[in-house]
């Protein structure tokens, strides 16, 4: 949406379409203390016309518009994108040119992209993230300290197997042992006993144990 800069119409539309609620309170009406109606601005396919909520499901259902904290909501593309190299130039007119001296000479400076090459300063070199994660610097020999510089990249089979064959490494991978299955038992175990065989067997007579005065 483009709002001409006198058009304030245009401009009291848009700012009450950003500002406008989820939900439209002249719709919303409490009953009483337990039941919340809103009504609805059209039917749904099965008819309803109305919702009836108590005041938690009302709460719940506008907690789940609210959006997470710290996730952006628009996304921009080309050269607008976070890392494009012409976004500096495609946003140099939005800024207040009386603040900021160096935006109104950049401004009156002719347009030029960037170097295509140029690196940014939050990109690390993978020399850099292997020696924060293992501590060493893998472009510094280990025998004499001296910096390494990288000749080739070895891709191939057979120049790979040459080298590790010559340095006494194996240029096999070692076997991998077929999963084996669970550990069999070498005697049956024994079974669980009868309980009911094990109990005390009845008295052949009746034993009266009240106490005679």
């Amino acid at each position: 949406m483009r709002v001409g800069a006198h058009d304030r119409a245009g401009l009291e539309r848009l700012l009450r379409y950003c500002a406008r609620p989820p939900f439209a309170l002249e719709r919303l009406e409490l009953l009483d203390a337990d039941r919340v109606v809103y009504r609805l601005l059209k039917p749904q396919r099965d008819g309803t016309t109305a919702l009836t909520l108590t005041p938690l499901e009302l709460i719940d259902h506008l907690a789940a518009l609210i959006p997470p904290p710290r996730r952006h909501r628009h996304r921009y593309h080309g050269v607008l994108a976070p890392n494009s190299p012409l976004r500096a130039a495609a946003v140099v007119l939005g800024r207040d040119l009386s603040d900021d001296p160096s935006a109104s000479a950049e401004l009156a400076a002719p347009r030029r992209a960037p170097a295509p090459n140029a690196r940014s300063p939050a990109r690390y070199l993978w020399a850099m993230l292997l020696a924060r994660l293992f501590e060493s610097l893998p472009l510094v020999c280990p025998n004499c300290g001296a910096d390494m510089r990288i000749i080739a990249f070895i891709t191939e089979t057979a120049p790979v197997e040459q080298i590790l064959t010559h340095i006494g490494e194996p240029p096999r991978p070692p076997l991998i042992s077929p999963a084996r299955g669970p550990p069999a038992w070498d005697e049956a175990p024994e079974p669980m006993p009868d309980w009911d065989l094990l109990q005390q067997p009845e008295p052949d007579f009746e034993f009266d144990q009240r106490v005679s005065w």
